[in-house]
């Protein structure tokens, strides 16, 4: 079973880091390991933080995953040892989680972490300026779209209308120069058209 740790110090089903989480672990055989990194070791933060952490449990178990829960303090050891007992993980994503100054200090911290796993470290932000960056390389190319349609409407608006005085100036007679010319003509319009119909579904949303 892969495992994701997910480190967060707020806990909000709707936050980018755990709708990653629930879209990665979901349909896959992929374990939550949940920390909630809270601003004080307080017993009362402590209860609240479990009691946050119940209700996502319940989210996630709704999807079908497996969900294991853990409330850290800011206590560098201890956020450390928590770490390493959860180890070997998949990838450790890291949400809204509040490193201070004292956990820093201590080597917890997210370059800490880079450096000290071997496995994938990410926060929310740079998975969600990576999708961003895909979409844009997937989207619409309109200067060559603006192209392929004035080569279209050169086509079908100047070129064929005269196809008749081509046919009997060129085309059919004959000769190789008017075998080459069809074979062009067949070559442009396969490379204009076919580029102008692959791009106009995009335009129309009608696929990614």
């Amino acid at each position: 079973m892969k495992k994701i740790i997910l480190i967060d110090s707020i806990w909000d089903i709707r936050s980018p880091a755990l709708q990653y989480a629930l879209t990665a672990a979901k349909g896959t055989d992929t374990e939550i390991a949940g920390i909630f990194l809270t601003s004080d070791s307080t017993s009362k933060t402590f209860e609240d933080a479990e009691a946050t952490l119940e209700a996502i449990k319940q989210e996630f178990a709704a999807g079908g995953i497996t969900f294991s829960s853990y409330v850290t303090g800011p206590e560098p050891g201890a956020f450390i040892r928590r770490i390493d007992d959860l180890m070997p993980a998949s990838l450790v994503l890291i949400g809204e989680a509040n490193f201070t100054g004292e956990m820093k200090k201590g080597g917890a911290s997210i370059e800490a972490l880079k450096e000290k796993l071997t496995c994938p470290v990410t926060t929310a932000g740079n998975l969600a300026g990576a999708q961003a960056g895909k979409k844009a390389a997937k989207g619409i190319n309109w200067g060559k779209f603006i192209m392929y349609a004035i080569g279209s409407i050169f086509m079908y608006g100047i070129f064929y209308p005269k196809i008749v005085t081509l046919n009997g100036s060129l085309f059919m007679k004959g000769t190789v120069l008017g075998g080459l010319a069809i074979m062009a003509v067949v070559i442009v319009h396969a490379w204009v058209w076919g580029n102008t119909t692959y791009i106009l579904p995009k335009i129309f949303k009608l696929e990614d």
